[in-house]
């Protein structure tokens, strides 16, 4: 194996290359990067990603925003431009032997990308490590494949031990950063929204084919709603990746006029009294915000039964939505497939809404979930560990 430690251990300024596949992961890399430089100025970023962590100052060799996929069928049309963007990335990475490489979730390329670049004799973390929330450790592969793992949850730490790979807990980042900026009182201002009417946040997902699946949905549960509840506000989160015009029209064919906000405006979305909640990161931050949820699922009837082959026969795993996963637990619905109409999600955000029992159980359960969050600054911690890597002063070595 060819050795070789990088630029920045012969004096000079690190250079860090950062990998991630999802809109999650590039959320996720950004705020990693901004720690980074505030511990680092003059380091030099480089990496896959998406504008997030363009926007943080990483140098993209390649955008992975047109990554994300619902399921095996839709991602396989993207397989070879995929790979060869890895493989290009990891011949560029010989080339250019930057002090360290960071790899964030998205674990079928990573993990690939981890074994190429191994042989290489490079220094990796992986940030997030894929199935992270599994209580049962499924495949050991990654504490093998790299130096150092900064996993979110403490029960992964304890599962991931025992391989060449040096192991911490930093929790998880949207604990950090799920921060609103303003007040309640000036947030209604802001938005132009009322306090003495209720507001729902209707949250469709980041994905094109959420837009084709989940976006009719939330459109007629919110249609449902507003005949229901008088005065009844709708706010929706729109994604970078996604045409704000598009989802515009897709709740205006329900006859519903939702105010818009650009991605996961904090500010306003703290003013919603429940939510609809597309299964994925978002839910985590709706949790952080304190607001009761349901979460809903729509997909193609190819990804459906997939998703019902891979959770019923060999994950094995009871629920889809995030909180209920960490907490063990259903703490919020679950409306996934032919189970996600209209009707229903309108009934459990009407009951969500209501003073009583069902909101007040939610709201306890999500508190749960934000525990097992950890505390703030994971992005800060795992920049450290970075650093350490890239400078030669992981326990591994």
């Amino acid at each position: 194996m060819r050795q070789g430690k990088g630029r920045a251990t012969e004096g000079g300024p690190p250079s860090i290359f950062v990998s991630a596949g999802e809109p999650s992961g590039d959320w996720a890399g950004a705020l990693l990067a901004g720690a980074l430089r505030r511990r680092r100025p003059d380091a030099r970023l480089v990496g896959i990603g998406g504008q997030r962590m363009a926007g943080a100052g990483v140098e993209l060799w390649a955008d992975s925003s047109e990554w994300g996929a619902i399921g095996l069928l839709e991602a396989l049309g993207q397989v070879p431009r995929i790979w060869g963007t890895v493989h290009r990335a990891r011949d560029r990475l010989v080339r250019e032997r930057p002090s360290a490489v960071v790899l964030i979730d998205c674990g079928a390329v990573n993990l690939r990308l981890a074994r190429m670049v191994r042989r290489e004799g490079f220094r990796i973390l992986y940030y997030l490590p894929p199935g992270s929330w599994r209580r049962k450790l499924r495949d050991a592969k990654v504490r093998d494949a790299v130096e150092v793992i900064a996993t979110p949850f403490p029960w992964s730490r304890d599962l991931l031990q025992g391989g060449r790979a040096r192991v911490e807990w930093v929790g998880h980042p949207v604990a950090e950063a799920v921060r609103p900026t303003l007040a309640e009182e000036n947030a209604w201002a802001r938005y132009g929204l009322d306090r003495r009417r209720p507001v729902v946040a209707l949250a469709p997902g980041s994905r094109e084919q959420e837009m084709r699946h989940v976006l009719p949905l939330l459109a007629e549960a919110a249609a449902r709603l507003a005949g229901e509840w008088e005065g009844l506000q709708f706010v929706v989160p729109v994604a970078e990746a996604l045409d704000s015009t598009q989802v515009r029209a897709g709740f205006e064919r329900a006859r519903v006029r939702p105010t818009l906000l650009s991605g996961m405006e904090y500010d306003a979305l703290q003013l919603a009294g429940a939510a609809a909640v597309c299964s994925g990161t978002a839910t985590l931050e709706f949790a952080c915000l304190g607001v009761p949820m349901v979460v809903v699922y729509r997909a193609s009837r190819a990804t459906t039964l997939q998703y019902r082959l891979f959770r019923g026969l060999i994950g094995r795993q009871p629920w889809a939505a995030m909180p209920n996963i960490i907490a063990g637990r259903e703490v919020v619905r679950e409306l996934l497939g032919s189970a996600a109409s209209g009707q229903a999600v309108a009934r459990e955000v009407g009951a969500l809404l209501a003073e009583g029992g069902r909101r007040e159980e939610v709201l306890a359960g999500l508190g749960e979930v934000v525990r097992n969050l950890g505390p703030a600054g994971a992005s800060e911690r795992t920049a450290e560990l970075v650093l350490e890597l890239a400078e030669g002063e992981s326990r591994s070595d």
